[in-house]
């Protein structure tokens, strides 16, 4: 059996789906994958943090966190309170990780699920940086440590001998990064394109069947997709990281968002939709990559595109990723669904690959 112990450092919607279903799946996982897990730390930006080596009571934290109430109350043994209430991400890591926690805990996981800083990454770059260097591994549904510092990342990840997985990053608990490292060996990834925001792929098609953008978008948000400022997605940024993400780890690139070339959705109008589809076309934001010069350059931006394009034919929030390789031709990768609970997948998924690999060495 394999005992892994989780800091859990953000637990907005998605943090908390994630703790929901890995509750869901514990038979499972202790079934199928040797895998018993329990969280000793949570970090959130409202609520404030609480640690407890012996495990933290997970039902209690959700009921808490959803009712707008202090985790802090979860803390249990007097030492623990050395740890502030409002503790940051990164207090809450550097404390779990001081040698003295490190022996009393089992194999320590970062799961980082803040929001994504559009700017540098920050703060889960440093999140993830320091669990790693501190001796924990790390699974993350940030785009931001991938889109602004993988090189770095995987580089400290190597020497620290921890594994940093990051399969929610793009197109939710659908395998991308997975797919390409575990079953196409010795294949080059050339270029992509695909539609990987199921906001604006949502907006678009609602409006196709004649509802208006502010009402497509306060949809998504409703549903927790979205978030209340709804830049990130309606203005390209979300795709533009996810491109960069892409880029740098298919494509071997060291590209950032704010290097992708980036046009949001804002601009269209549903008459522009409308006309699109009177002319046999349909308006989806495509993030794309191709080589250029020897290095992948990448771009986000709405195309009208042909009746024949698969990217024309996704509705709602699905995805579509197409791979172009050098021996395989184009590769598909097709969500049809998607939302928290896959985005929460991502990272069980990524927990049981560490599990695996835990007990590979420890055999």
């Amino acid at each position: 059996m394999v005992y892994l112990d989780l800091l859990l450092v953000g637990f907005g919607n998605v943090g908390r789906q994630f703790a929901r279903l890995l509750q869901e799946k514990s038979v499972q996982l202790r079934r199928d994958y040797g895998l018993s897990w329990r969280v000793v730390g949570i970090a959130t930006k409202r609520h404030g943090s609480a640690f407890d080596a012996r495990g933290l009571d997970i039902v209690k934290a959700l009921r808490l966190a959803e009712a707008g109430t202090s985790l802090d109350v979860l803390t249990g043994a007097e030492s623990e309170r050395l740890l502030p209430a409002d503790a940051s991400g990164l207090d809450l890591i550097k404390y779990a990780t001081s040698e003295s926690k490190l022996r009393r805990l089992q194999h320590l996981v970062l799961v980082e699920t803040t929001l994504l800083d559009i700017q540098r990454g920050q703060p889960a770059v440093d999140h993830v940086i320091t669990a790693l260097r501190g001796g924990a591994h790390v699974v993350t549904a940030n785009k931001g440590p991938v889109a602004f510092a993988h090189r770095e990342i995987r580089s400290v990840a190597e020497l620290a001998h921890r594994e940093f997985l990051f399969e929610g990053a793009v197109m939710d608990g659908i395998p991308v990064f997975n797919l390409v490292r575990e079953t196409l060996p010795v294949a080059d990834i050339t270029g992509f394109r695909g539609v990987v925001n199921a906001t604006t792929n949502y907006i678009l098609t609602a409006m196709e069947a004649g509802r208006t953008f502010a009402e497509a978008l306060a949809e998504m948000q409703g549903a927790g997709i979205a978030e209340a400022d709804p830049s990130f997605d309606v203005d390209g940024w979300d795709a533009a990281a996810k491109t960069a993400a892409l880029m740098n780890v298919l494509m071997h690139g060291s590209a950032t968002p704010r290097t992708i070339a980036r046009t949001g959705i804002r601009e269209i109008t549903r008459d522009r939709v409308e006309d699109a589809m009177a002319r046999g076309k349909r308006i989806r934001l495509v993030a794309a990559a191709e080589r250029g010069d020897g290095h992948p350059v990448g771009h986000v931006a709405p195309e009208e595109l042909d009746a024949d394009d698969p990217l024309a034919h996704l509705t709602g929030m699905q995805n579509l990723l197409i791979l172009q390789t050098d021996v395989l031709g184009s590769i598909g990768i097709h969500q049809l669904d998607g939302g928290l609970t896959q985005t929460a997948y991502a990272l069980v998924s990524d927990l049981a690959a560490i599990a695996r690999r835990v007990g590979r060495d420890s055999s």
